[in-house]
């Protein structure tokens, strides 16, 4: 008999479980050889121990080599553990980060004046949103303090400017002071057009974007203007909340776009500024479920200011969410975490869409193509807006950390656009993967920290860090630029649709007009 921890179960969802195939293969055979079912296949087939290994290896084995022809799905799964698809690998640490890479702070030591029983005291002055981390905290042995003299570390929702100059030097806020610099869209889009000045290359999972508002790049859309806006572009228009936006779409050729070009033209000549309005080239074709697009919300931390240390780690799926407030649900919505987003949705995609669009390695791990450029777009942003006034904790606070999102768009060749960086976030509970995707965030954020900071309070190398559990090192340099890594998608070379047909209908008429065309062009 088999031991009940390795029950197998009937398949589901079209599943094939090459682990229960084998056990039931053997013992099948054993039944009708009395001298394998009294000797060799007797012993393997009803050890425990022997069929977890032997099951496992040829699991694996059956599933690399078949699943490419079968129509199901195929994992290697006990019962009682999770699903691990073929392709989707848990996430490794220390998978992408420099090892021989020396990273200390500036300083010989930190918490020198750190009272030694605070070392694991906490304060949390908010209500249920910080639960989440009260928890992991608490599960790592920390325990909360009802004074903000008395935390080591300090956690809130809230800005709390007041909190800033407070701080002694060893206590540490999860906040900074001027995050602004790329969560508000135009000074976004003033920070890319520097970083682009600098580096000569505008990042590719931004769409090209003019601040309406801004004296330089109201002067490079007149040129940009007059030499032609032969592609489709967007007007989004920021409303008072950080989320809404109202956004009008103008498509190539059009009379719309003829008229928003002119009446740029002239108020550029007039020098009368527009508030708070960008301009940003249409995203071609994007990716969609039920005609809406498909959001992915990612984490991303930054662990330590000195040397400045930021991390990345899985969201989920949002589908199904108004374009221009991305909080805001429509009638039907969806959100899932990534493994099962993956399976869902992306591997049929994927298959559907055949060999010829996709290359071999995006086939079998589209998620881990996405994941790449994900990371790689974080740690561009952050090396984007680095700079003495950015990535600096409080006035006497030896050190600081945060965490933040990013919202990015898929298109139909899975490329991710950015789509905003947030700099607060409230993880809703209202889903059980929501709750393990919270556990996971906090949970990992605060082994992360105590080993960073014991490492500061010794005067070690940070790198390599040994305590991810899901956050994965994506940037980290210290003062100076010399001493700098940040991660790359090594081999990825983006074809971008400079230019696409879309359908405009007319709200009176109800007619249908197409504009634009498709023009493919890599970079």
């Amino acid at each position: 008999m088999l031991s009940p921890a390795y029950t197998c179960t009937i398949p589901q969802n079209n599943i094939v479980d090459p682990f229960c195939w084998f056990v039931s293969a053997g013992r099948k055979m054993s039944k009708h050889s009395s001298f394998l079912r009294n000797n060799l296949f007797s012993l393997i087939f009803n050890s425990p121990v022997a069929l977890t290994v032997i099951g496992g290896v040829l699991g694996v084995l059956i599933c690399s080599f078949v699943s490419p022809l079968l129509t199901t799905k195929c994992s290697s799964f006990w019962v009682g553990r999770p699903i691990v698809a073929v392709g989707t690998s848990p996430l490794s640490h220390d998978a992408s980060q420099p090892r021989n890479m020396v990273l200390k702070s500036s300083r010989t030591k930190m918490f020198a004046d750190m009272p030694s029983h605070h070392e694991k005291y906490f304060y949390a002055p908010c209500s249920k949103n910080c639960h989440p981390m009260i928890r992991a905290l608490r599960v790592l042995g920390w325990d909360k303090v009802n004074t903000i003299e008395e935390g080591r570390l300090i956690f809130s929702h809230k800005q709390a400017n007041e909190f800033h100059d407070e701080l002694k030097s060893w206590q540490r806020f999860n906040h900074i002071s001027n995050s602004e610099a790329w969560h508000d869209l135009t000074m976004q889009t003033a920070g890319w057009k520097a970083y682009t000045t600098k580096t000569g290359k505008w990042p590719y999972f931004v769409p090209e974007s003019y601040s309406l508002n801004r004296d330089e790049d109201r002067k490079a859309l007149s040129i940009r203007i007059k030499s032609g806006l032969k592609e489709n572009w967007s007007v989004i228009q920021e409303g008072d909340k950080d989320e809404a936006h109202t956004i009008t779409h103008l498509a190539a050729g059009s009379k719309e776009l003829f008229l928003f070009s002119k009446n740029q033209i002239g108020s550029i000549k007039n020098k009368k500024k527009i508030d708070a309005t960008i301009l940003q080239s249409f995203v071609c074709n994007p990716l969609t479920w039920k005609k809406r697009k498909i959001a992915i919300r990612s984490f991303w931390m930054i662990a330590s200011m000195d040397p400045l240390i930021v991390l990345y780690q899985d969201g989920y799926a949002r589908h199904g969410y108004s374009d221009s407030n991305l909080f805001k649900t429509t009638k039907d919505y969806y959100e899932a975490p990534l493994p099962r987003f993956e399976e869902e949705m992306l591997r049929p995609y994927v298959r559907g869409r055949g060999r010829r669009k996709f290359n071999k390695d995006i086939q079998k791990q589209p998620l881990a193509h996405i994941r790449s450029q994900l990371k790689e777009s974080i740690a561009t942003l952050v090396d984007a807006f680095r700079s003495p006034t950015t990535f600096q904790p409080s006035k006497l606070a030896e050190d600081g950390f945060a965490y933040y999102v990013t919202d990015s768009y898929l298109d139909e060749d899975l490329n991710i656009w950015l789509a905003k960086a947030y700099n607060e976030t409230k993880i809703p509970e209202d889903r059980y993967f929501l709750l393990e995707t919270n556990h996971n965030v906090f949970y990992g954020m605060g082994k992360v920290l105590t080993e960073i900071w014991e490492k500061q309070a010794r005067g070690e190398s940070i790198l390599p860090l040994q305590h991810g559990n899901g956050w994965q090192l994506v940037y980290a340099a210290d003062n100076s630029d010399d001493n700098k890594w940040m991660y790359q998608y090594i081999g990825y070379e983006r074809k971008v649709k400079r230019s696409c047909r879309i359908r405009l209908i007319d709200k009176d008429t109800e007619e249908v007009e197409y504009h634009g065309e498709e023009v493919m062009k890599s970079r």
